[in-house]
């Protein structure tokens, strides 16, 4: 219940609804401040706190209009299970590491218990967000998840990039966006002590050499933008710096191309466009044969602090500073140092089994930094184990 303190009319404000004059009005509720506009005609609720919703009859129909949106492709998905042999609908835990991260990405600053949204992805609302590390390798995972029928066209949009995620899940016959997001936040938020995301700790470390992979593509096109130059990844890039990423850290890598680019647009040799991946194949031949001549002279190679303008992705935020602890010294560390720290831990949790039965179905009871107590459902042992 609210208790009003203080309203004043705000004339220098109007309701989104119907444009009249709003209440500025000072509230408090079980103790704590609330602050929100009211209008003074329809009564619609603006409040600075967006977990909170407002209780109008507007919003009330809205949400309605919603929860019937959520029954009709309920039903529509209910009518193409018997139709449509080519629908599969898989479940949330047999997607790949990348799409659940992918995924979370996504969801994770959109969908909360206590507040309004959709049912469905709007793609055209957060296609330019910074979810991935570049715009193409967002697109190229946002197909693979069409192909694979995670994400289905909203079946009456009229506009087009409208998705539903079609996933099964344990315990929910037909899961809201929040239970998804709900799951994927327990896997990549809660130090595996609520379930993993992979099958085998490779699928992770696949992921920190893709996503660094992305990070790097990221930082030439950054760094060719101030020329006006077009340029972009492609396998001969991708197969070098993974090579690269086997002996340096991200930064040495950022270091050798910018010296690179710096001598390509010095000689006039990048083109505006990169027809043919003309750029990306003069830089990727500039590299190699920079590092080649470092290892034979021993050169030191510099590295170069991650750029405060380069923006930072949300799956890069959620895999190294939320899922696996790191902070900003991954860009500054090679592979091998990084994996040495979260191997151990990652392996333990993918290979896990109960001592007596052999399920893997298990409860953690205590969860520290070397050792863990685990409890089986299926025979009520309880284990313990030293992760390192």
């Amino acid at each position: 219940m609210l208790q009003i303190l203080q309203r004043n009319l705000d004339e220098s404000t109007h309701c989104p609804l119907c444009r009249a004059s709003m209440f500025w009005v000072e509230a408090e509720q079980y103790g704590q401040e609330i602050n929100y506009h009211e209008c003074s005609y329809c009564e619609h609720k603006v409040f600075l706190d967006k977990t909170l919703n407002c209780h109008c009859s507007a919003c009330q129909n809205n949400r309605k209009k919603l929860i019937k949106e959520a029954l009709h492709q309920e039903n529509y998905k209910q009518k193409m299970k018997g139709k449509d042999k080519d629908f599969i609908e898989v479940g949330l835990s047999q997607i790949s590491f990348i799409q659940k991260l992918y995924l979370l990405s996504i969801l994770d600053d959109q969908v909360f218990e206590n507040s309004q949204h959709n049912e469905y992805i709007d793609w055209e609302k957060i296609k330019y967000a910074p979810i991935s590390p570049n715009y193409l390798y967002q697109k190229s995972l946002t197909k693979r998840l069409i192909d694979q029928h995670v994400l289905s066209l909203k079946d009456d949009a009229s506009e087009s990039g409208q998705y539903y995620i079609n996933v099964r899940l344990d315990g929910y016959s037909e899961p809201s966006l929040y239970s998804i997001t709900h799951r994927l936040r327990l896997w990549f938020y809660e130090n595996l002590s609520h379930g993993i995301p992979f099958k085998s700790s490779d699928e992770v470390k696949d992921a920190i050499y893709e996503l660094l992979y992305e990070k790097i593509v990221q930082f030439i096109q950054f760094y060719c933008k101030l020329w006006q130059v077009q340029i972009s990844g492609n396998s001969g890039l991708r197969t070098l710096c993974y090579r690269l990423l086997d002996s340096l850290a991200v930064g040495q890598i950022f270091y050798l191309m910018q010296t690179a680019l710096d001598y390509l647009h010095q000689q006039k040799l990048l083109q505006p466009r990169n027809e043919k991946f003309i750029n990306t194949n003069l830089l990727k031949k500039t590299v190699q044969q920079y590092r080649e001549r470092s290892i034979a002279e021993k050169w030191v190679t510099t590295t170069l602090p991650h750029p405060p303008q380069l923006q930072m992705s949300k799956m890069i935020e959620v895999l190294f500073f939320r899922f696996l602890n790191c902070d900003e010294s991954v860009f500054v560390q090679p592979i091998w140092k990084i994996w040495e720290k979260v191997e151990p831990r990652l392996k333990f949790y993918a290979l896990k089994r109960c001592m007596h039965c052999g399920s893997d179905e298990l409860d953690v009871d205590f969860d520290a930094d070397n050792h863990v107590s685990l409890f089986c459902r299926n025979c009520k042992q309880q284990d313990h184990y030293f992760t390192r």
